[in-house]
């Protein structure tokens, strides 16, 4: 069930990324990483519907943490661009091209391999210490604020790549917030409103959204969809290990296996992110085809 409830949040994240980068990217740059950014955004119908996906996965995502780990859910997240191309050469009626087809099995068999390699433990709680979480979130600010501020000083495809790397950083750690939201959860509504965790997620949510939002308005998905989707990933995993003790195996060739399973995901979301179907392209040709 865990598995299925993170394809699920994949497919219905996928559709809400094409509509919300296709609305991004015609807002005037000087307003990356700016509320008006947002306030520009949510006045356009179409962005409003990439955010209740956005919302629906949300919810699909942390119904697939309260029942697994980070090491295990958020590897599979990494198949979101599958489900965008192929939502989009659905409804669009778009062959995919050999190269599509080569991005889609390497994506997809790397995720595979990684699992299956790394064999991710399922055993979690989501819990730490205060120090502890201070400490991550510490980390976590300063690595997407060097990486957001190095970005506004920047053009380009740097400008894309380091705005894409904040965004995969703040998304990581709001799947971490998510985890132990979820896992609080169990414990009734009343109990989970007087801890921490909800307000929390709430105020990270609004900062990986700007960040995230200011990414797609770069205007270059070939580079910022797959860098956003291994460093959120990533950064999820490493902090689940490190701060919830989670496992994964990489003790003698399961290493090596990893590393090349890694590499092959990104070869493959390096080329899903090349087809116009994957950035702001395929929503206006969905609209003239329904």
């Amino acid at each position: 069930m865990t598995v299925v409830l993170a394809l699920c949040a994949d497919a219905v994240f996928g559709g809400g990324v094409a509509l919300q980068q296709r609305v991004a990217i015609h807002v005037p740059r000087e307003h990356a990483l700016r509320p008006a950014l947002l306030v520009r955004l949510v006045r356009q119908p179409a962005w409003l519907v990439g955010l209740g996906a956005e919302i629906g996965g949300f919810a699909l995502h942390a119904a697939a943490l309260s029942r697994g780990s980070l090491v295990l859910v958020q590897p599979l997240l990494t198949l979101d661009l599958v489900f965008t191309l192929a939502i989009g050469a659905a409804l669009t009626h778009t062959r995919l091209t050999r190269r599509d087809w080569l991005g889609l099995a390497c994506t997809v068999a790397g995720v595979s391999a990684l699992l299956v390699a790394a064999a991710p433990g399922a055993d979690t709680n989501g819990s730490a210490d205060m120090p502890s979480w201070l400490l991550c979130a510490t980390w976590v600010t300063v690595a997407a604020l060097v990486a957001a501020m190095w970005a506004l000083r920047s053009a380009g495809a740097r400008r894309a790549a380091l705005l894409a790397v904040s965004a995969g950083v703040a998304n990581g750690f709001m799947a971490v917030l998510t985890k132990s939201f979820a896992d609080r959860l169990s414990g009734g509504i009343v109990a989970t409103l007087q801890s921490w965790q909800p307000y929390a997620l709430a105020g990270a949510g609004v900062v990986a959204l700007l960040v995230t939002q200011s990414a797609y308005q770069a205007s270059r998905p070939t580079i910022v969809l797959p860098i956003i989707n291994v460093v959120d990933p990533l950064v999820s995993v490493l902090i689940g290990i490190s701060l919830f003790g989670e496992s994964v195996d990489l003790a003698g060739a399961r290493g090596g296996v990893v590393a090349l399973a890694a590499t092959l995901t990104m070869v493959g979301l390096v080329a899903l992110g090349r087809n116009p179907l994957t950035s702001s392209e395929p929503v206006a040709a969905i609209e003239v085809a329904g």
